[in-house]
């Protein structure tokens, strides 16, 4: 391992040296080798006939000797094989990755409630045929936040993000959609009228009804974001939350760009008991904190809609902290953080190239947007309970703008504004609830007074504080109508807040 830290001058570097399992394999061996080396010279030395035997007065300072030699070559092999541990964990062979969903020929027996007819009955996609692959297409990946942290029974994907890299062009395209979209469009010519973030549950518990699908549910997912964008989606990335803020955390904090203040005094979760408010400007965020900016949605101005541009913030802080050095403070510590955190059918022989395009693609090279706008998605209530309507041509059309051929940059309209230059160090990350104001002492007179009956707690306000609007959206038109009531829809697609 001391070689290869010795070698990877930059942080990209070392992690790729940490997930290349040809690599970490050679660097074990060679620690060995190095070790025996180190043990074998210091035998031989000990050993010299021209020096004086050794009695048992020498055995304390041999021992510490030997200590001294090996202790450090052997911690170097121990770190190593862990990195090597939390990878194989974390990634898988190029055999074991499955893909979206291509449903089998052949009708299935009965579609159940959630899939509307012909979803599984027609062996011919819906869609159009798609291009010729280019020579060096795009890698897409969606990236999926599990509502599954502690104390919760849901296991919703409240995070959506279709992150499309273009090798070519050296460009990152994110688009997030709402977690309360209906009616999702699948390969085989029919929709999922629940709500989208509640498929993949439902995947799981009806395989019958996705013929070829292999049961866990991502396949059928990856199938459906792939019909509404129009992209071929074949590896997801899973995170959830309780694990995102050990990454974070390992990483020395992410720096973020907020556009707005905002208060939420109903935030209580992962540290936070009063509330979580933030200003305006660049911070620096811990673990918790990053968790609670891309989280929180009843804050004034706020929904899900809005914080969905805050989460994809918080994956430029993220890929910058990476990219920057963050890794480098405790690399195995990192790796161990995302074992617990990540699930991906991503190959370990397609990360050194992820890696390797993440260092050259930085934020004037990021282009960002959600789904929404006027004639893309409208509000709606039914027995569903508040859901997302939305026109699936024009989903496609503005994905088809986000995520042109390779080599072919998309619109200006979508790229991430120009960080601040100058960082707040958490001074501008507090709770909302004031605390209680202690009552005065009465002052002593020469006539007692009867003691004063203590009155009730003192109870904040329930209307948090007002703040200057919602977190724009870069490349998003606002949406039209009142803003979404904040009532939890019913069974499986009820929300974390």
């Amino acid at each position: 391992m001391g070689a290869g830290l010795a070698v990877a001058t930059t942080a990209d570097e070392l992690l790729g040296l940490l997930l290349d399992d040809r690599i970490l394999a050679l660097l074990l061996a060679l620690q060995v080798a190095l070790l025996g080396w180190r043990l074998l010279a210091l035998g031989s030395s000990l050993a010299d006939p021209r020096l004086p035997r050794l009695r048992v007065r020498d055995s304390l300072p041999v021992v510490a000797l030997v200590v001294l030699v090996a202790a450090p070559q052997a911690y170097a092999g121990y770190v190593t094989q862990a990195a090597r541990d939390s990878a194989d964990v974390v990634f898988v062979d190029g055999a074991a990755t499955s893909g979206a969903w291509r449903p089998a020929t052949g009708p299935s027996s009965s579609a159940p409630p959630g899939v509307a007819p012909g979803a599984v009955a027609s062996p011919t996609p819906a869609a159009a045929t798609p291009s010729p692959t280019p020579a060096t297409p795009r890698i897409n990946v969606l990236l999926v936040g599990v509502d599954a942290g502690v104390g919760r029974r849901t296991f919703l994907t409240d995070t959506m993000i279709v992150a499309s890299l273009d090798p070519v062009a050296e460009t990152v395209s994110l688009l997030s959609f709402p977690r309360d979209l209906v009616d999702v469009p699948l390969p085989a010519g029919g929709v999922f009228s629940g709500k989208l973030n509640s498929l993949l549950a439902f995947a799981r518990r009806n395989p019958a009804a996705f013929p070829g699908s292999t049961g866990d549910g991502h396949d059928v997912l990856l199938a459906a974001f792939g019909q509404a964008t129009g992209l071929q989606i074949d590896y997801y990335a899973q995170v959830n939350l309780g694990g995102f803020v050990a990454v974070v955390d390992t990483l020395g904090g992410i720096d973020v760009n907020v556009a707005r203040a905002f208060c939420d005094p109903s935030y209580d979760e992962y540290g936070f008991t009063r509330g979580f408010a933030i200003t305006a400007g660049r911070h620096r965020l811990t673990g918790n904190q990053a968790l609670a900016y891309a989280r929180v949605r009843k804050a004034a101005g706020e929904s899900d809609l809005t914080r969905q541009a805050r989460q994809q913030e918080v994956l430029s802080g993220i890929r910058d902290r990476v990219v920057g050095g963050g890794v480098l403070g405790d690399p195995v510590g990192f790796l161990r953080a995302m074992s617990r955190t990540v699930e991906t059918n991503i190959p370990r022989s397609l990360v050194a190239t992820l890696v390797e395009h993440a260092r050259k693609v930085d934020r004037s090279k990021t282009y960002r947007a959600i789904v929404v706008g006027r004639g893309v998605i409208w509000a709606g209530f039914d027995a569903r309970g508040y859901i997302l309507n939305g026109d699936f041509a024009a989903i496609r059309a503005r994905a088809d703008r986000l995520f042109p051929p390779p080599g072919t940059l998309p619109p200006d309209e979508f790229l991430v504004p120009k960080p601040a230059a100058s960082r707040s160090t958490g001074s501008g990350v507090s709770g909302c609830l004031p605390a209680a104001t202690p009552k005065p002492t009465p002052k002593p007179s020469a006539r007692p007074k009867p003691t004063p009956t203590p009155g009730p707690a003192q109870v904040p306000s329930a209307t948090p504080e007002p703040t200057p609007g919602s977190e724009p959206t870069p490349g998003a038109e606002p949406t039209p109508g009142p803003t979404p009531p904040d009532s939890t829809p019913p069974a499986e697609a009820s929300s974390a807040p």
